[in-house]
């Protein structure tokens, strides 16, 4: 119960968070502004769980060792890197496109599986790539003018995927054994020593204040969450089967407020993210 409502919570806020931060985007805020933000939002809502084992000992272990602190130091490396590229892709796409591209990294760590490790190929996985090519395609539509902005946030999306994948790989191998409380306060503090490698960026104009702040909170708040559910139950596959609903959170949320061209072309895109969320549960029940 706990893990049902913590994820389709955390996929619900997803969509709700970045349509804010998208729309910071379109009242002035740079991307840059919108990642410095989301990243320390992040740390914040994770470093307080260090503060568990000592309120909480029998729940919350507290076991660090050198595999699992490099472990940590790599998955914050591989999200700051991952959060450049969702940034970049929300920036050149509507939320009902960026969004639902982003859950292709469970389809892709599937594919991986196979390239690099040789693992059989059934049914389910070939099917969950055909539905995934469909869906690209679906949810690429939209007007002429905007056709390059469209592909390049597929790349963006899809290198932010591969990234994600790495992560939550590492979380769910680390994260239970040296205690969630160690692993993720850690990679979160990497995500924020490096942000200022991002630079400098003017700040938000005034009316753009409030969304970057309201979508950075809550972002900041889902995605260790999603992390943390990963991190205490292991079960990695059931949590992303309902974290993947965010993609028609996404789609239906944008259409309804979205800015962009989201109403015109709602049918095609929800057509896109359903294939897109059945390739990602044949993945993971492949």
């Amino acid at each position: 119960m706990i893990i049902a409502f913590g994820a389709l919570g955390a996929s619900l806020l997803y969509a709700v968070g970045y349509l804010e931060l998208k729309g910071s985007i379109h009242q002035g805020a740079t991307s840059k502004r919108v990642n410095i933000f989301s990243n320390y939002a992040m740390a914040a809502w994770s470093l307080p769980l260090a503060l568990l084992p000592f309120f909480f000992p029998k729940q919350f272990h507290f076991q660090p060792n050198w595999a699992a602190t490099l472990a940590a130091v790599t998955a914050g490396v591989a999200l700051f890197i991952g959060r450049i590229c969702t940034v970049k892709a929300l920036a050149k796409a509507d939320l009902s496109i960026s969004a639902p591209l982003l859950g292709t990294k469970t389809v892709l760590v599937a594919l991986f599986s196979i390239l690099l490790l040789h693992n059989p190929v059934g049914w389910h996985l070939l099917t969950a790539a055909t539905f995934t090519v469909v869906a690209l395609a679906l949810l690429q539509v939209g007007p002429d003018h905007n056709k390059n902005h469209r592909r390049s946030a597929v790349g963006w999306a899809m290198g932010a995927s591969v990234l994600f994948a790495l992560v939550d790989v590492l979380t769910q191998g680390y994260a239970r054994t040296s205690g969630v409380a160690f692993f993720q306060p850690v990679m979160f503090v990497v995500l924020a020593a490096m942000t200022p490698l991002l630079g400098s960026t003017p700040p938000a104009p005034e009316i753009a204040k409030k969304r970057l702040l309201r979508g950075g909170a809550v972002i900041g708040f889902q995605a260790p969450l999603v992390i943390m559910l990963i991190g205490l139950f292991g079960q990695a596959t059931l949590i992303n089967i309902l974290y993947a609903t965010r993609t028609i959170w996404s789609v239906a949320i944008d259409a309804w407020k979205g800015e962009g061209n989201a109403r015109e072309f709602w049918i095609a895109r929800l057509g896109g993210a359903l294939l897109l969320l059945g390739a990602i549960v044949l993945a993971l029940l492949k």
